[in-house]
């Protein structure tokens, strides 16, 4: 007999190495960089004078709808606390 658990759908392959990225909303970036939404699109903003050009773009995934890329935010505090101890 057949074990259920065990089987895929015919002709569907699941690549092991496929890494699908992780999108956060605005909340959470605000959460883990302590940095208030004003802050945040300041830092975006190239006419802005707290422009920072390594801080993570944000990604529109519809209309009206934009998130940042968990990674990329993760490593820009990452990079921060190393410049901290440079």
């Amino acid at each position: 007999m057949e074990n259920l658990n065990e089987s895929k759908p015919p002709n569907v392959s699941i690549p092991s190495t496929l890494q699908i990225p992780r999108m956060i909303p605005l909340k959470q970036v605000i959460y883990y960089t302590g940095l208030s939404s004003t802050t945040i699109y300041d830092m975006l903003d190239k006419r802005s004078n707290r422009y920072d050009p390594t801080f993570p773009t944000q990604v529109k995934l519809s209309k009206g709808r934009v998130a940042w890329v968990e990674s990329e935010v993760a490593e820009w505090i990452n990079t921060k606390i190393l410049e901290r101890s440079a």
